[in-house]
Protein backbone atom coordinates (compact mmCIF):
# COMPACT_ATOMS: atom_id res chain seq x y z
CA UNK A 1 0.00 0.00 0.00
CA UNK A 2 1.49 3.28 -0.74
CA UNK A 3 2.44 5.78 1.72
CA UNK A 4 0.53 8.97 2.04
CA UNK A 5 1.17 12.42 3.13
CA UNK A 6 -2.17 14.76 4.71
CA UNK A 7 -2.67 18.06 5.76
CA UNK A 8 -5.30 18.22 8.11
CA UNK A 9 -6.08 21.71 7.58
CA UNK A 10 -7.48 20.53 3.96
CA UNK A 11 -10.42 18.68 6.09
CA UNK A 12 -12.45 21.41 7.70
CA UNK A 13 -14.57 21.04 10.99
CA UNK A 14 -17.42 21.69 8.92
CA UNK A 15 -19.53 19.93 6.33
CA UNK A 16 -18.52 20.22 2.95
CA UNK A 17 -20.98 21.34 0.30
CA UNK A 18 -23.68 19.66 -1.29
CA UNK A 19 -25.94 21.07 -3.86
CA UNK A 20 -29.00 19.15 -3.01
CA UNK A 21 -28.82 20.56 0.43
CA UNK A 22 -26.95 23.96 0.74
CA UNK A 23 -28.12 24.68 3.97
CA UNK A 24 -25.68 21.75 5.65
CA UNK A 25 -22.85 24.48 5.98
CA UNK A 26 -25.47 26.77 8.48
CA UNK A 27 -27.20 23.40 9.76
CA UNK A 28 -23.43 21.81 10.75
CA UNK A 29 -22.27 25.70 12.54
CA UNK A 30 -22.85 25.25 16.47
CA UNK A 31 -23.43 28.77 16.81
CA UNK A 32 -24.96 29.13 13.69
CA UNK A 33 -27.61 26.84 15.06
CA UNK A 34 -27.83 28.14 18.18
CA UNK A 35 -28.71 31.19 17.09
CA UNK A 36 -31.20 29.47 14.90
CA UNK A 37 -33.02 28.12 17.53
CA UNK A 38 -33.26 30.60 19.76
CA UNK A 39 -35.27 32.97 16.96
CA UNK A 40 -37.46 29.84 16.10
CA UNK A 41 -38.53 27.36 18.92
CA UNK A 42 -41.33 28.30 20.39
CA UNK A 43 -41.28 28.11 24.17
CA UNK A 44 -44.57 26.43 25.98
CA UNK A 45 -46.75 28.14 28.45
CA UNK A 46 -45.15 29.01 31.96
CA UNK A 47 -41.24 27.03 30.63
CA UNK A 48 -39.72 30.15 29.79
CA UNK A 49 -36.11 28.15 28.64
CA UNK A 50 -33.16 29.87 27.32
CA UNK A 51 -31.18 27.97 25.35
CA UNK A 52 -27.51 28.24 26.37
CA UNK A 53 -25.40 25.78 23.81
CA UNK A 54 -26.02 23.43 20.62
CA UNK A 55 -24.15 20.94 20.72
CA UNK A 56 -24.10 18.20 17.21
CA UNK A 57 -24.11 15.18 18.44
CA UNK A 58 -25.82 12.77 15.05
CA UNK A 59 -25.29 13.29 11.41
CA UNK A 60 -27.31 10.69 8.85
CA UNK A 61 -27.15 11.41 4.98
CA UNK A 62 -26.91 9.46 1.86
CA UNK A 63 -25.97 11.40 -1.10
CA UNK A 64 -28.22 11.41 -3.76
CA UNK A 65 -30.86 10.56 -1.28
CA UNK A 66 -33.60 13.01 -0.65
CA UNK A 67 -33.10 13.88 3.06
CA UNK A 68 -30.44 14.06 5.47
CA UNK A 69 -31.16 14.03 9.50
CA UNK A 70 -29.12 15.91 12.33
CA UNK A 71 -29.29 15.90 16.16
CA UNK A 72 -28.41 18.58 18.45
CA UNK A 73 -28.44 18.75 22.08
CA UNK A 74 -29.67 21.95 23.25
CA UNK A 75 -28.54 23.32 26.76
CA UNK A 76 -31.25 25.02 28.60
CA UNK A 77 -31.89 27.27 31.60
CA UNK A 78 -34.53 28.37 33.93
CA UNK A 79 -33.62 31.94 33.97
CA UNK A 80 -36.26 32.19 37.35
CA UNK A 81 -34.35 29.13 39.03
CA UNK A 82 -30.79 28.73 37.50
CA UNK A 83 -31.71 25.14 36.84
CA UNK A 84 -30.30 23.55 34.16
CA UNK A 85 -31.57 20.52 31.60
CA UNK A 86 -30.84 19.00 27.87
CA UNK A 87 -33.27 19.14 25.48
CA UNK A 88 -32.64 16.42 22.26
CA UNK A 89 -33.41 18.20 18.78
CA UNK A 90 -33.88 16.76 15.61
CA UNK A 91 -33.46 18.65 12.04
CA UNK A 92 -34.56 16.76 9.04
CA UNK A 93 -33.79 19.07 5.50
CA UNK A 94 -35.52 17.35 2.70
CA UNK A 95 -34.10 17.86 -1.36
CA UNK A 96 -37.37 18.59 -2.13
CA UNK A 97 -38.96 22.51 -1.85
CA UNK A 98 -41.72 22.43 0.39
CA UNK A 99 -41.49 19.02 1.86
CA UNK A 100 -40.19 19.84 5.50
CA UNK A 101 -43.13 22.37 5.47
CA UNK A 102 -46.05 20.08 4.02
CA UNK A 103 -44.94 17.24 6.74
CA UNK A 104 -44.47 20.16 9.70
CA UNK A 105 -48.06 21.21 8.88
CA UNK A 106 -49.08 17.27 8.66
CA UNK A 107 -47.45 16.50 11.66
CA UNK A 108 -48.94 19.81 13.83
CA UNK A 109 -52.63 18.26 13.17
CA UNK A 110 -52.17 14.93 14.68
CA UNK A 111 -49.56 15.22 17.30
CA UNK A 112 -50.85 14.19 20.91
CA UNK A 113 -49.37 16.94 23.00
CA UNK A 114 -50.42 15.61 25.84
CA UNK A 115 -48.93 12.33 25.67
CA UNK A 116 -45.32 14.51 26.10
CA UNK A 117 -44.37 14.29 30.13
CA UNK A 118 -44.42 17.58 31.48
CA UNK A 119 -40.22 17.30 32.11
CA UNK A 120 -39.95 17.60 28.47
CA UNK A 121 -42.43 20.14 27.89
CA UNK A 122 -39.75 22.97 26.67
CA UNK A 123 -40.52 24.18 23.40
CA UNK A 124 -43.15 23.33 20.93
CA UNK A 125 -42.46 19.49 20.10
CA UNK A 126 -42.57 20.68 16.12
CA UNK A 127 -41.81 23.66 14.15
CA UNK A 128 -40.47 24.52 10.35
CA UNK A 129 -37.64 26.58 9.86
CA UNK A 130 -38.30 28.67 6.81
CA UNK A 131 -34.72 29.83 6.35
CA UNK A 132 -33.16 25.87 6.07
CA UNK A 133 -36.36 24.31 4.59
CA UNK A 134 -35.92 22.32 8.06
CA UNK A 135 -38.48 20.26 9.64
CA UNK A 136 -37.73 20.36 13.43
CA UNK A 137 -39.11 17.70 16.15
CA UNK A 138 -37.94 17.09 19.54
CA UNK A 139 -37.80 14.93 21.69
CA UNK A 140 -39.64 12.60 22.90
CA UNK A 141 -41.77 13.38 20.23
CA UNK A 142 -40.90 10.83 17.23
CA UNK A 143 -43.92 9.78 14.29
CA UNK A 144 -42.03 6.67 13.80
CA UNK A 145 -41.40 6.21 17.37
CA UNK A 146 -45.54 7.26 18.18
CA UNK A 147 -44.75 4.37 21.53
CA UNK A 148 -41.91 7.03 23.20
CA UNK A 149 -43.58 9.54 24.58
CA UNK A 150 -45.48 7.26 27.19
CA UNK A 151 -42.51 5.35 27.96
CA UNK A 152 -41.08 8.21 29.19
CA UNK A 153 -43.89 8.94 31.08
CA UNK A 154 -43.86 6.18 33.38
CA UNK A 155 -44.50 2.88 34.23
CA UNK A 156 -48.05 1.54 32.66
CA UNK A 157 -50.35 -0.75 34.47
CA UNK A 158 -48.98 -3.40 32.34
CA UNK A 159 -45.22 -3.13 32.97
CA UNK A 160 -45.27 -1.87 36.56
CA UNK A 161 -46.08 -5.18 37.70
CA UNK A 162 -43.92 -7.05 35.53
CA UNK A 163 -41.13 -4.46 37.14
CA UNK A 164 -41.83 -4.81 40.71
CA UNK A 165 -41.89 -8.94 40.27
CA UNK A 166 -38.21 -8.53 39.63
CA UNK A 167 -37.52 -7.93 43.31
CA UNK A 168 -38.21 -10.64 44.43
CA UNK A 169 -40.88 -12.16 46.77
CA UNK A 170 -42.87 -10.16 48.90
CA UNK A 171 -45.37 -6.77 48.58
CA UNK A 172 -42.99 -4.57 47.01
CA UNK A 173 -44.08 -1.14 46.14
CA UNK A 174 -42.86 1.74 43.93
CA UNK A 175 -40.75 4.24 45.84
CA UNK A 176 -39.70 6.37 43.30
CA UNK A 177 -39.20 5.77 39.63
CA UNK A 178 -36.50 7.90 37.57
CA UNK A 179 -36.35 7.82 33.77
CA UNK A 180 -33.57 8.68 32.28
CA UNK A 181 -33.09 8.76 27.78
CA UNK A 182 -30.20 6.62 27.41
CA UNK A 183 -30.33 6.94 23.46
CA UNK A 184 -31.76 7.98 20.85
CA UNK A 185 -31.71 7.64 17.19
CA UNK A 186 -34.65 10.00 15.30
CA UNK A 187 -36.90 7.13 13.73
CA UNK A 188 -34.84 4.43 14.55
CA UNK A 189 -35.67 3.29 18.33
CA UNK A 190 -34.35 4.92 22.09
CA UNK A 191 -33.39 3.01 25.07
CA UNK A 192 -34.29 4.52 28.34
CA UNK A 193 -33.32 3.73 31.39
CA UNK A 194 -36.08 3.22 34.69
CA UNK A 195 -34.30 3.50 38.16
CA UNK A 196 -36.90 1.74 40.65
CA UNK A 197 -36.40 2.20 44.48
CA UNK A 198 -38.47 -0.52 45.80
CA UNK A 199 -40.23 -0.37 49.12
CA UNK A 200 -41.13 -4.38 50.35
CA UNK A 201 -44.33 -3.64 53.10
CA UNK A 202 -43.57 -7.11 54.72
CA UNK A 203 -39.99 -6.89 55.91
CA UNK A 204 -39.80 -2.93 55.45
CA UNK A 205 -36.89 -3.61 53.12
CA UNK A 206 -35.06 -1.55 50.71
CA UNK A 207 -33.75 -1.89 47.47
CA UNK A 208 -32.83 -0.77 43.61
CA UNK A 209 -32.60 -1.88 40.95
CA UNK A 210 -32.25 -0.64 37.32
CA UNK A 211 -34.23 -1.82 33.68
CA UNK A 212 -33.56 -0.68 29.96
CA UNK A 213 -36.46 -0.73 27.88
CA UNK A 214 -35.77 -0.34 23.92
CA UNK A 215 -38.39 1.52 22.14
CA UNK A 216 -38.52 0.27 18.38
CA UNK A 217 -40.02 1.45 15.08
CA UNK A 218 -41.59 -1.49 14.41
CA UNK A 219 -41.93 -5.14 16.26
CA UNK A 220 -38.54 -6.18 15.99
CA UNK A 221 -38.27 -6.16 19.61
CA UNK A 222 -40.11 -9.25 19.44
CA UNK A 223 -37.33 -11.18 17.21
CA UNK A 224 -34.75 -10.33 19.68
CA UNK A 225 -36.86 -10.99 22.88
CA UNK A 226 -37.53 -14.57 21.40
CA UNK A 227 -33.87 -14.94 20.61
CA UNK A 228 -32.73 -13.96 24.43
CA UNK A 229 -35.74 -15.91 25.93
CA UNK A 230 -34.49 -18.99 23.63
CA UNK A 231 -30.84 -18.33 24.54
CA UNK A 232 -31.63 -18.62 28.16
CA UNK A 233 -32.92 -21.96 27.78
CA UNK A 234 -30.42 -23.17 26.21
CA UNK A 235 -27.89 -21.64 28.36
CA UNK A 236 -25.90 -24.39 29.31
CA UNK A 237 -24.51 -24.68 26.08
CA UNK A 238 -22.58 -21.53 25.93
CA UNK A 239 -22.73 -20.25 29.49
CA UNK A 240 -19.31 -21.40 30.15
CA UNK A 241 -17.80 -19.24 28.01
CA UNK A 242 -20.51 -16.34 27.75
CA UNK A 243 -24.04 -15.01 28.44
CA UNK A 244 -25.98 -12.95 27.26
CA UNK A 245 -28.85 -9.80 28.96
CA UNK A 246 -31.88 -11.61 30.36
CA UNK A 247 -35.21 -10.52 28.82
CA UNK A 248 -38.25 -9.50 30.94
CA UNK A 249 -41.08 -8.86 28.47
CA UNK A 250 -41.87 -7.33 25.01
CA UNK A 251 -44.61 -5.15 24.97
CA UNK A 252 -46.56 -5.16 21.27
CA UNK A 253 -48.39 -2.06 21.92
CA UNK A 254 -45.52 -0.01 22.90
CA UNK A 255 -43.13 -1.77 20.52
CA UNK A 256 -40.96 -2.10 23.73
CA UNK A 257 -38.37 -4.87 24.99
CA UNK A 258 -37.70 -4.60 28.49
CA UNK A 259 -34.26 -5.75 29.68
CA UNK A 260 -32.78 -6.25 33.26
CA UNK A 261 -29.55 -4.38 34.13
CA UNK A 262 -26.40 -5.98 33.03
CA UNK A 263 -24.34 -7.62 36.08
CA UNK A 264 -20.88 -6.48 36.47
CA UNK A 265 -18.91 -3.79 34.64
CA UNK A 266 -19.08 -3.17 30.98
CA UNK A 267 -15.44 -3.37 29.22
CA UNK A 268 -15.61 0.56 27.99
CA UNK A 269 -15.48 1.29 31.77
CA UNK A 270 -12.42 -0.89 32.51
CA UNK A 271 -10.03 0.27 29.96
CA UNK A 272 -10.93 3.71 31.31
CA UNK A 273 -10.16 2.87 34.92
CA UNK A 274 -8.67 -0.99 35.48
CA UNK A 275 -5.03 -0.97 35.24
CA UNK A 276 -5.59 -4.28 34.63
CA UNK A 277 -7.20 -4.46 31.45
CA UNK A 278 -5.53 -5.99 29.20
CA UNK A 279 -6.55 -9.59 31.06
CA UNK A 280 -10.65 -8.58 30.38
CA UNK A 281 -9.91 -7.74 26.36
CA UNK A 282 -8.31 -11.43 26.40
CA UNK A 283 -11.41 -12.91 28.10
CA UNK A 284 -13.71 -10.89 25.86
CA UNK A 285 -11.66 -12.46 22.85
CA UNK A 286 -12.04 -16.09 24.29
CA UNK A 287 -16.22 -14.95 24.68
CA UNK A 288 -16.25 -13.40 20.88
CA UNK A 289 -14.30 -16.93 19.68
CA UNK A 290 -16.86 -18.56 21.71
CA UNK A 291 -19.82 -17.29 20.04
CA UNK A 292 -18.51 -17.22 16.40
CA UNK A 293 -18.04 -21.06 17.15
CA UNK A 294 -21.27 -21.39 18.72
CA UNK A 295 -25.00 -22.85 17.93
CA UNK A 296 -26.49 -19.76 18.33
CA UNK A 297 -29.15 -19.85 15.41
CA UNK A 298 -29.34 -16.50 13.11
CA UNK A 299 -32.91 -14.94 12.02
CA UNK A 300 -30.73 -13.27 9.14
CA UNK A 301 -28.18 -13.57 7.12
CA UNK A 302 -25.45 -11.09 6.68
CA UNK A 303 -24.37 -11.75 3.38
CA UNK A 304 -20.77 -11.10 1.49
CA UNK A 305 -22.87 -8.42 -1.18
CA UNK A 306 -24.38 -6.63 2.26
CA UNK A 307 -20.29 -6.22 3.39
CA UNK A 308 -19.63 -4.74 0.13
CA UNK A 309 -22.03 -2.34 0.30
CA UNK A 310 -21.00 -1.41 4.00
CA UNK A 311 -18.07 -0.54 2.95
CA UNK A 312 -18.83 1.09 0.24
CA UNK A 313 -21.60 3.21 1.64
CA UNK A 314 -18.63 4.53 4.46
CA UNK A 315 -16.34 5.09 1.48
CA UNK A 316 -18.61 7.29 -0.62
CA UNK A 317 -19.01 9.25 2.34
CA UNK A 318 -15.60 9.87 3.66
CA UNK A 319 -14.38 10.64 0.36
CA UNK A 320 -17.04 13.70 0.32
CA UNK A 321 -15.99 14.30 3.56
CA UNK A 322 -12.46 14.65 2.68
CA UNK A 323 -11.74 14.69 -0.52
CA UNK A 324 -7.82 14.16 -0.03
CA UNK A 325 -8.61 11.14 1.10
CA UNK A 326 -9.70 9.72 -2.40
CA UNK A 327 -6.98 7.69 -3.65
CA UNK A 328 -6.44 6.15 -0.66
CA UNK A 329 -9.57 5.47 0.00
CA UNK A 330 -9.99 4.13 -3.79
CA UNK A 331 -7.01 1.93 -3.09
CA UNK A 332 -8.29 0.70 0.61
CA UNK A 333 -11.98 -0.56 -0.85
CA UNK A 334 -10.16 -2.10 -4.05
CA UNK A 335 -8.33 -4.01 -2.27
CA UNK A 336 -10.72 -5.20 0.34
CA UNK A 337 -13.60 -5.95 -2.09
CA UNK A 338 -10.94 -7.90 -4.14
CA UNK A 339 -10.05 -9.81 -0.78
CA UNK A 340 -13.80 -10.68 0.62
CA UNK A 341 -14.15 -13.88 -0.05
CA UNK A 342 -17.37 -16.57 0.58
CA UNK A 343 -16.92 -18.72 4.08
CA UNK A 344 -19.51 -21.09 5.99
CA UNK A 345 -22.08 -19.09 7.86
CA UNK A 346 -21.75 -18.11 11.95
CA UNK A 347 -22.96 -16.18 14.60
CA UNK A 348 -22.26 -12.74 15.11
CA UNK A 349 -23.34 -10.02 17.16
CA UNK A 350 -22.62 -7.38 14.77
CA UNK A 351 -22.69 -4.60 16.65
CA UNK A 352 -19.44 -5.60 19.32
CA UNK A 353 -18.57 -2.65 20.85
CA UNK A 354 -16.75 -1.68 24.46
CA UNK A 355 -19.89 -0.17 25.66
CA UNK A 356 -22.22 -3.62 24.93
CA UNK A 357 -19.97 -6.10 26.48
CA UNK A 358 -20.07 -6.78 30.13
CA UNK A 359 -17.81 -8.63 32.53
CA UNK A 360 -18.58 -9.79 35.64
CA UNK A 361 -15.94 -11.63 37.32
CA UNK A 362 -14.98 -14.64 34.62
CA UNK A 363 -18.34 -14.19 33.21
CA UNK A 364 -18.10 -11.97 29.79
CA UNK A 365 -21.67 -10.76 28.79
CA UNK A 366 -23.38 -9.72 25.76
CA UNK A 367 -25.78 -7.05 25.31
CA UNK A 368 -27.86 -5.45 22.19
CA UNK A 369 -28.12 -8.52 20.11
CA UNK A 370 -30.54 -7.02 17.93
CA UNK A 371 -28.07 -7.40 15.10
CA UNK A 372 -27.46 -10.62 15.43
CA UNK A 373 -26.96 -12.76 12.26
CA UNK A 374 -25.08 -15.52 10.46
CA UNK A 375 -22.02 -14.36 8.44
CA UNK A 376 -18.66 -14.37 8.27
CA UNK A 377 -17.92 -14.25 11.92
CA UNK A 378 -14.12 -12.58 11.50
CA UNK A 379 -16.25 -9.47 11.21
CA UNK A 380 -17.37 -9.63 15.18
CA UNK A 381 -13.53 -9.20 16.10
CA UNK A 382 -12.51 -6.71 13.36
CA UNK A 383 -15.68 -4.35 14.10
CA UNK A 384 -14.47 -4.49 18.00
CA UNK A 385 -10.97 -4.06 17.20
CA UNK A 386 -11.52 -0.96 15.17
CA UNK A 387 -13.99 0.73 17.66
CA UNK A 388 -10.99 0.43 20.08
CA UNK A 389 -8.26 1.50 18.01
CA UNK A 390 -10.62 4.55 16.98
CA UNK A 391 -11.50 4.97 21.50
CA UNK A 392 -15.01 5.25 20.88
CA UNK A 393 -16.13 6.08 24.46
CA UNK A 394 -12.72 5.76 25.66
CA UNK A 395 -11.33 9.39 24.99
CA UNK A 396 -8.87 9.06 28.09
CA UNK A 397 -7.10 5.95 26.54
CA UNK A 398 -3.87 6.81 24.56
CA UNK A 399 -3.43 5.68 21.43
CA UNK A 400 -0.58 3.30 22.35
CA UNK A 401 -3.09 1.67 25.00
CA UNK A 402 -5.98 1.10 22.53
CA UNK A 403 -3.36 -0.46 19.76
CA UNK A 404 -2.02 -2.78 23.23
CA UNK A 405 -5.75 -3.98 23.40
CA UNK A 406 -6.59 -4.29 19.78
CA UNK A 407 -3.07 -6.52 19.57
CA UNK A 408 -4.36 -8.56 22.68
CA UNK A 409 -7.62 -9.24 21.89
CA UNK A 410 -6.58 -10.29 18.05
CA UNK A 411 -3.72 -12.55 19.69
CA UNK A 412 -6.02 -14.22 22.12
CA UNK A 413 -8.68 -14.89 19.56
CA UNK A 414 -6.97 -16.27 16.65
CA UNK A 415 -5.73 -19.03 19.32
CA UNK A 416 -8.79 -19.75 20.14
CA UNK A 417 -10.05 -19.56 16.45
CA UNK A 418 -9.27 -22.03 13.14
CA UNK A 419 -6.42 -20.92 11.22
CA UNK A 420 -8.39 -19.86 8.31
CA UNK A 421 -10.05 -17.46 9.84
CA UNK A 422 -6.43 -15.48 10.61
CA UNK A 423 -6.04 -14.27 7.02
CA UNK A 424 -9.33 -12.85 6.79
CA UNK A 425 -8.31 -10.75 9.92
CA UNK A 426 -6.60 -7.95 8.17
CA UNK A 427 -9.39 -7.57 5.07
CA UNK A 428 -12.08 -7.04 7.60
CA UNK A 429 -10.14 -4.49 9.76
CA UNK A 430 -9.78 -2.40 7.26
CA UNK A 431 -13.08 -2.59 6.32
CA UNK A 432 -14.16 -1.96 9.42
CA UNK A 433 -11.78 0.99 10.48
CA UNK A 434 -12.95 2.71 7.25
CA UNK A 435 -16.79 2.29 8.59
CA UNK A 436 -15.96 3.48 11.96
CA UNK A 437 -14.39 6.79 10.55
CA UNK A 438 -17.37 7.11 8.58
CA UNK A 439 -19.43 6.69 11.61
CA UNK A 440 -17.31 9.37 13.55
CA UNK A 441 -17.81 12.14 11.34
CA UNK A 442 -21.44 11.24 11.05
CA UNK A 443 -21.37 11.74 15.30
CA UNK A 444 -18.85 15.03 14.74
CA UNK A 445 -16.90 13.69 17.05
CA UNK A 446 -14.17 16.50 18.41
CA UNK A 447 -11.60 16.76 16.02
CA UNK A 448 -13.04 14.20 13.79
CA UNK A 449 -10.79 15.17 10.64
CA UNK A 450 -7.43 14.02 12.53
CA UNK A 451 -9.44 11.09 13.23
CA UNK A 452 -10.51 10.09 10.24
CA UNK A 453 -7.51 10.27 8.88
CA UNK A 454 -5.64 8.58 11.03
CA UNK A 455 -8.34 5.73 11.03
CA UNK A 456 -7.79 5.38 7.35
CA UNK A 457 -3.68 5.63 7.72
CA UNK A 458 -4.41 2.31 9.98
CA UNK A 459 -6.69 0.49 7.24
CA UNK A 460 -3.94 1.06 4.89
CA UNK A 461 -1.17 -0.63 7.47
CA UNK A 462 -3.77 -3.57 8.00
CA UNK A 463 -3.78 -4.70 4.55
CA UNK A 464 0.24 -4.33 4.36
CA UNK A 465 -0.33 -6.94 7.34
CA UNK A 466 0.81 -3.83 10.27
CA UNK A 467 -1.80 -4.02 12.86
Amino acid sequence: MQTHEFDYSLCSEAFPTDPDFPQLKTASDPGLMLDVFRRHLKPVPRKPYQIQECIPFRFRFRQGTARCVLQYTLRLVEPATGQGCSQWVTGLIYAQAGEAERLCQQTQTSIQRQEIPEAWRSFEPVDFIPDLNMLVTLFPHDHKLPSLPRVMAGMSADLKPLLLDQFGPGDWQVGRCDIEPMRYRTELGAVVRYTIAGRNRLTAGNETKRFYLKVYRNQRGRETYQLLRSLAERAGAHEKFFSVIKPIAYLSELRTLVLEEAAGTSLQEVLLHDSDSLTAVRAVARAVAALNQSDIPGTRAHLLEDRRAELKRAAKLLRWACPQLRPLLDQITAAVVAGFEEVPAAPIHRDLKADHIFLDGERVIFVDLDSLALGDPVVDATHLMSYLIARVGLSTVSFEQARAAVRAFAEEYCAHVPVAWHRRLPIHYAAALVEVAAGIFRRQEPSWPETLLALVEQAGLALAGRL
